[in-house]
């Protein structure tokens, strides 16, 4: 008789099966894959969007500047900006939130409308037609070969820009440093209450980082200094009025401005920073993760491009300015964030906005610089040089400088660019035909911007 078969005695259950839906995510979102669980993806997006709220009530006080109406501004912001993102998490399969660019908005507010006096229906108008570009070289598939060819120094160069930008963005919210027409011109208030919530965030994120809590240093940092503004009753200002006026400039875009040859180099200015931007964000935010394949490729980089490209269309319709990869994103990456889980979470906690709107007015801004300058710390001391290249230091640091100089990621990359292809020439190399392609193209989009704005 064997064992099974005694009396009393019941043959060992087998092991129950993983629930088919959680192992169709898994294996759909490369969960396992990427080391990460669906805890610490919920805990990344959540960072994400903790870190990038601000934006909910800086694009819409920006583009009201223009005569845009705030509601109508805040409900694209939110609503074309949370389906974005969840669409970036559902098919690209990446943790990056999409957002309005600070640097388009602020340049179709003071100078396409405040400057070349256009109407706000033709620089939304022109909003589009440069989405319409990007959606076209997303599919002849031209970023991605520009992507491609970028070599291994470079990637480690944007990088550093992106997370000096990042950092930079965090002072300048708390009022360390001083910007005018998107230039740093000075240092600001480093003992005021907006500093001191930046010193608290930055110094609890540091502290718990150092014990090894990695999605807890974030938002311990966030919520310290949450906690500090509460007490020091700093705030945001008005909130948005949820759902109220948001279709005030539903295709209220005048797309005839096309055939006014002037608003040509607008359009070029606006696709050129798009194109590049994007670039820049998406290279420097993977570089040295789990979001690179062992080629140095990011899977999913078509989709997220098009994403990218359609929310600017869709955003111009809507009533907002270019919509990209935010940088903000690197927090929840930082987080733990490997996967699109992270970014349908933050997109559906951006979406969710235009029902809570009233409430962002209690949410200070400043809180989320510590987090933001904690994850530049992070980024910039992670990274490692090229070999002893001296050439890869040199890239390095023309990026740097350059992001520091103009707080711009595409300049930045076009100085990158600059300095290794000159390089390459100075040394008898002879650079890839796209690197040459992508340094004329990126120095003359700089130039055109200086030139016609």
């Amino acid at each position: 008789m064997t064992a099974p078969d005694r009396p009393g005695l019941r043959p060992k259950p087998p092991p129950p099966e993983p629930r088919s839906g959680h192992g169709t995510l898994d294996r759909y979102f490369s969960l396992s894959a990427r080391g990460s669980t669906w805890r610490r993806e919920i805990v990344a997006g959540a960072s994400t969007f903790l870190a990038l709220s601000y934006i909910v009530v800086v694009n819409p006080a920006v583009l009201g500047q223009a005569g845009i109406p705030r509601a109508a501004a805040f409900f694209a912001t939110a609503a074309v900006g949370g389906l974005a993102t969840m669409a970036m998490g559902l098919w690209a399969r990446l943790p990056f939130a999409v957002a309005p660019g600070m640097e388009m908005n602020a340049m179709i507010a003071f100078s396409v409308v405040g400057a070349l006096a256009y109407t706000w229906p033709e620089a939304l108008g022109m909003v589009f037609w440069s989405g319409v570009a990007m959606l076209a070289v997303s599919l002849l598939r031209l970023r991605e070969a520009v992507i491609d060819a970028i070599p291994r120094r470079m990637r480690t160069a944007l990088a550093a820009a992106v997370g000096t930008f990042i950092g930079l963005v965090g002072l300048q919210i708390a009022h360390l440093v001083v910007t005018s027409d998107g230039r740093l011109s000075g240092l600001g208030d480093w003992t005021g209450s907006p500093a001191v919530a930046l010193y608290v965030g930055l110094a609890v994120a540091l502290g718990l980082d150092a014990l090894g809590a990695r999605a807890a240093a974030v938002l311990g940092g966030i919520a310290a200094a949450a906690l500090y503004c509460a007490f020091a009753g700093v705030t945001t200002g008005p909130g948005p009025d949820g759902l109220h006026g948001g279709g005030a400039a539903l295709l209220r875009f005048d797309l005839t401005v096309i055939a006014d040859p002037k608003a040509w180099s607008v359009i070029l200015v606006l696709f050129a920073l798009d194109f590049f931007g994007s670039i820049a964000k998406v290279v420097g935010l993977s570089a040295g993760t789990p979001l690179q394949d062992g080629t140095g490729q990011v899977p999913g980089m078509r989709q997220a491009l098009l994403v990218d490209a359609g929310a600017t269309v869709a955003g111009s319709a809507a009533g907002s300015t270019s919509f990209v990869a935010f940088v903000e994103s690197a927090v929840g990456i930082r987080a733990g964030a490997r996967t699109g889980i992270a970014a349908v979470v933050t997109g559906l906690l951006l979406f969710s906005c235009l029902f809570l709107g009233p409430l962002l007015a209690h949410v200070p801004v400043e809180a989320t610089t510590g987090a933001l300058v904690f994850v530049a710390v992070k980024m910039l001391t992670a990274l490692r040089p090229v070999g002893t290249d001296r050439l890869g230091l040199a890239v390095t640091a023309a990026a740097v400088v350059t992001t520091v100089a103009t707080l711009a990621i595409d300049q930045a990359m076009a100085a990158a660019f600059v300095v290794s292809t000159g390089a390459s020439v100075l040394r008898g190399r002879r650079p890839h035909p796209a690197l040459w392609v992508t340094t004329l193209v990126l120095t003359a989009s700089v130039l055109l911007q200086y030139l016609s704005l």
